[in-house]
């Protein structure tokens, strides 16, 4: 394939939104993927993304210990020394990038692997959980949220021991051969036929995970079962546990990965609508790409820029006090816009504002 050939399908952020459109149904995001891998076939991915997607994610310990190191970085005193020398950017100029675009970490604790969390009052039955890797890592106080609201709608929860990365990332960078063997370890972690669900509360992660069957045979069983968080809580008796109320003013960002990628739009808006003294706030261009798209804002950095700033400036108009996002990504992306425009804006996972409501069972 010439160079000319390989930009734009390099240059796609592969938001999806063409499938939304397109009235043929063509999954257009399954297609890029595979070109991308065909891509990698004839030239290799860069030794960067080749060890950490390889060696890094598919590994939750050696992961943790990434996140870990990631922090110590922040909290050293190392990160503003960098950033004030502008050394980074002299010697690494897209290692600058990714730096700059690094957020805060603190040590959040997750959820544990292989572990068991029971339903509150009448029990209504048993869900699997997917803790995801940047999720149980980065962000774990979302999982520690998203497992209180399972048990308050009435769920045991497990969380099984040997699931791993999704394999999204390695899937988007045109790793297939690394994204299947992550893909067949999942399904081999999760007791399916004892569970009415597998919840995962990343919509980048949840896509994924119900597009196993593209790229591996034998995987329709697990991802039937695969829902994301917010389609699987509107059907349940949670609205009945939302009891504080949360007086602010609180937009919705639709990850592109649930609204085009698995078709969620109005479930995260009904559940957050729920919370008392909320005032909810429709955002223009809500359904469109924030420009984060897994790792699209480090390697295709300029056009991602160019898609946050038109997004950032649609959030500043809309004068809201928290957005709500469905994905990490796009959490990391959202929050590195709010210091770049200097707006004071808090970002949340919608299961955070929920789990800040609920009352005791009655």
């Amino acid at each position: 394939m010439k160079a000319e050939q390989r930009l734009p399908i390099r240059s796609s952020n592969i938001c999806s939104a063409c499938e939304t459109a397109c009235p043929s149904g063509v999954h257009f995001g399954h297609m890029m993927e595979e070109m991308r891998g065909k891509i990698v076939e004839e030239k290799s991915a860069h030794w960067l993304s080749r060890v950490i997607l390889q060696h890094v994610f598919p590994y939750p310990w050696r992961f943790q210990i990434a996140s870990r190191l990631l922090e110590l970085y922040h909290v050293s005193g190392i990160q503003t020394m960098v950033r004030a020398t502008g050394l980074l950017r002299l010697l690494a100029p897209r290692m600058a990038t990714a730096e700059a675009l690094m957020p805060e970490i603190g040590i959040e604790r997750g959820v544990t692997l292989d572990s068991f969390y029971r339903a509150e009052g009448r029990k209504q039955g048993t869900v699997a959980f997917f803790a995801g890797c940047v999720m149980n890592s980065m962000l774990g106080s979302i999982n520690r949220s998203s497992i209180r609201l399972l048990n308050a709608a009435g769920y045991d929860v497990v969380v099984p021991g040997k699931q791993i990365c999704c394999g999204a990332l390695a899937n988007h960078a045109g790793l297939r051969d690394t994204a299947k063997e992550m893909a067949r370890k999942n399904i081999a972690a999760f007791p399916i036929e004892d569970v009415d669900a597998v919840i995962i509360n990343a919509a980048g992660c949840g896509a994924m995970l119900k597009e196993y069957p593209l790229l591996i045979d034998g995987a329709e069983q697990f991802s039937a079962k695969v829902k994301d968080i917010a389609e699987f809580l509107v059907s349940t008796r949670i609205f009945s546990r939302l009891k504080f109320p949360l007086d602010r003013r609180v937009g919705y960002d639709d990850p592109c990965h649930l609204i085009h990628g698995q078709r969620i739009r109005n479930e995260p808006r009904t559940l957050l609508k729920a919370i008392p003294g909320i005032e909810f706030v429709e955002i223009e261009g809500a359904d469109q790409c924030c420009g984060s798209a897994g790792i699209y804002n480090i390697t295709q950095n300029e056009l991602s820029m160019e898609i946050l700033d038109r997004k950032m400036g649609k959030i500043e108009k809309a004068h809201i006090d928290i957005l709500a996002t469905g994905n990490p990504g796009c959490m990391f992306q959202f929050k590195y816009g709010a210091r770049k425009f200097g707006i004071e804006l808090e970002v949340a996972h919608p299961v955070e504002l929920l789990a800040r409501s609920l009352g005791e069972i009655q």
